[in-house]
């Protein structure tokens, strides 16, 4: 993949998360929405499931934006790898 793909990708990610986190839509919601499972707040099962996805998606743009190695890295540990075997 592109650098520049790549790039545009991450950037489309990291703003869709910053959407997500200021979650203007559930301000008024928690007087509205009786308690998840008896004890929590509506607002605070949403942060929860925020911070799940959130570790999700960092794994993602480390996979994503995370440079490959130079030739010849691959070809100093490929050359190790055959030697002691």
């Amino acid at each position: 993949m592109k650098f520049k793909i790549r790039l545009v990708l991450v950037a489309l990610i990291v703003l869709i998360m910053f959407l997500l986190h200021n979650s203007f839509w559930l301000w008024g919601l928690d007087d509205r929405v009786p308690l998840l499972f008896g004890f929590m707040p509506f607002a605070f099962s949403y942060y929860v499931g925020y911070a799940i996805l959130s570790v999700l998606v960092i794994k993602l743009i480390i996979k994503i934006a995370w440079p490959d190695p130079p030739a010849d890295v691959i070809e100093l540990f490929v050359d190790k790898e055959s030697v002691d075997k």
